[in-house]
């Protein structure tokens, strides 16, 4: 790769490592083409990126960043996973796959500047979507209400027939 290249995907990558919140680090050796693509895929359809590129370039791209601690583990066939917006849905995406592929290993991940194991990663991806935490939320806030209604709603009733 030309040196030129090289600055570019250095610059590229920094970028996505300044933006992320989260970034998950595994290992693919033994990894089929299409395998792959269906991972990529997977990690797309969370709304998140997938990169893989030379140990070296990664090790520059992380340099000043809250995932500086990743340097470390750019050994071997490396690829990063990452998102600026749902950890969760990166946290499915990727444990889905790792369940499914034994030939992938998690290396390392980061949420938020705090490093996280695999199995943190795993009970990530175990907790529901934002969608259904956010209805849950509401069900929850809107019971004591609904409740109150009903209540005040039988005091009438129980009024009504007793005049």
């Amino acid at each position: 790769m030309e040196k030129n290249k090289k600055i570019s995907e250095v610059a590229s990558l920094k970028g996505t490592f300044s933006s992320a919140t989260t970034a998950v680090v595994v290992e693919f050796k033994g990894l089929t083409v299409v395998k792959d693509t269906a991972f990529r895929k997977s990690i797309r359809d969370s709304k998140s990126q997938y990169r893989v590129s030379k140990n070296t370039l990664l090790r520059l791209a992380v340099k000043d960043t809250a995932f500086e601690s990743f340097a470390e583990k750019f050994q071997g066939a490396s690829a990063v996973a990452s998102t600026n917006q749902d950890a969760i849905a990166l946290a499915k995406a990727v444990q889905g796959f790792l369940k499914d592929n034994p030939a992938v290993t998690f290396k390392a991940a980061i949420m938020d500047g705090k490093p996280l194991t695999a199995k943190e990663l795993q009970a990530l991806a175990e907790l529901p979507s934002r969608e259904v935490l956010i209805s849950k939320l509401l069900y929850l806030m809107q019971y004591p209400i609904s409740g109150l209604a009903v209540v005040l709603d039988g005091i009438r009733k129980q009024k009504e027939s007793a005049a």
